[in-house]
């Protein structure tokens, strides 16, 4: 029986995860069968609509292939069993609570307001400082990824350090502070680790990394904090499902919701 977690991670996720750890443990071996959906529904306590779009979410990863009229098998070269990023606005978080993910030397301090922060978050001329929370992020005791927090001071000294190694910021902020987090702008660039991102990142100096850029919404629609991740290029994939749509006439490009 699955142990379901109430959080916010859907039910899919779980059993997908529990596959998915299956397969890179090799307990589903490369090339094998998996149970059938009903199976999987039986043993798990979940309905065959969740398990099948955990399979659908695993096909998509390369993990599984469905054979029609035969059954669904693992894929002779699975991927590493680290998950394309779902285009949720909430990616490492989210990815965070169904991953074996690991966090590491957190580090908490408060930093100078510089010009790009102070645009970027508009805040007032009088905040002079921000709480800065930088930590590192393992998958299977591998680094995969160093992330930079700035908040409001006033907000920063209300987290406890002890609470980032177990939960997501995210969750603290929106379950223990009760702040709304409304919407989310975020950039993806490609970029060169500097001294400090190589050492956290276990990987050459001037390593291609992806640099994920995140400014955090709340009510009313006002900035409250930016995230910057910094992952390594070699453990991070990024994909967004696109569908055709028509606006004012004209075809279009616009991602699944």
């Amino acid at each position: 029986m699955l142990k379901r977690d109430h959080r916010v991670v859907p039910l899919y996720y779980q059993v997908e995860h529990v596959i998915r750890q299956r397969i890179t443990s090799g307990e589903y071996a490369p090339g094998s069968q998996i149970p059938s959906e009903n199976e999987l529904s039986r043993e798990m306590g979940v309905s065959r609509v969740t398990v099948r779009e955990a399979l659908r979410e695993l096909v998509r990863d390369n993990m599984l292939v469905k054979i029609q009229g035969k059954g669904t098998f693992v894929a002779q070269h699975p991927s590493t069993g680290l998950p394309a990023m779902k285009f949720t606005g909430f990616l490492e978080e989210l990815y965070d609570q169904v991953q074996k993910v690991s966090v590491k030397d957190v580090d908490v301090s408060r930093v100078p307001v510089t010009d790009e922060l102070r645009k970027l978050l508009k805040l007032d001329p009088a905040e002079s400082e921000l709480f800065r929370i930088k930590r590192r992020r393992y998958v299977n005791d591998a680094p995969y990824a160093f992330t930079i927090n700035f908040l409001p001071v006033e907000i920063g000294n209300q987290i406890q350090e002890k609470d980032l190694y177990r939960v997501p910021l995210l969750w603290i902020l929106q379950e223990q502070l009760k702040i709304p987090i409304t919407r989310a702008h975020e950039t993806v660039e490609a970029a060169a680790a500097e001294p400090e991102i190589a050492e956290k990142l276990d990987i050459p100096l001037l390593s291609p990394v992806m640099h994920v850029k995140r400014v955090m919404y709340t009510e009313p629609d006002r900035p409250l904090e930016l995230v910057e991740t910094y992952y390594r290029a070699d453990r991070y994939q990024y994909s967004v499902n696109l569908i055709r749509v028509k606006r004012d006439g004209k075809w279009a490009w616009d991602h699944e919701a």
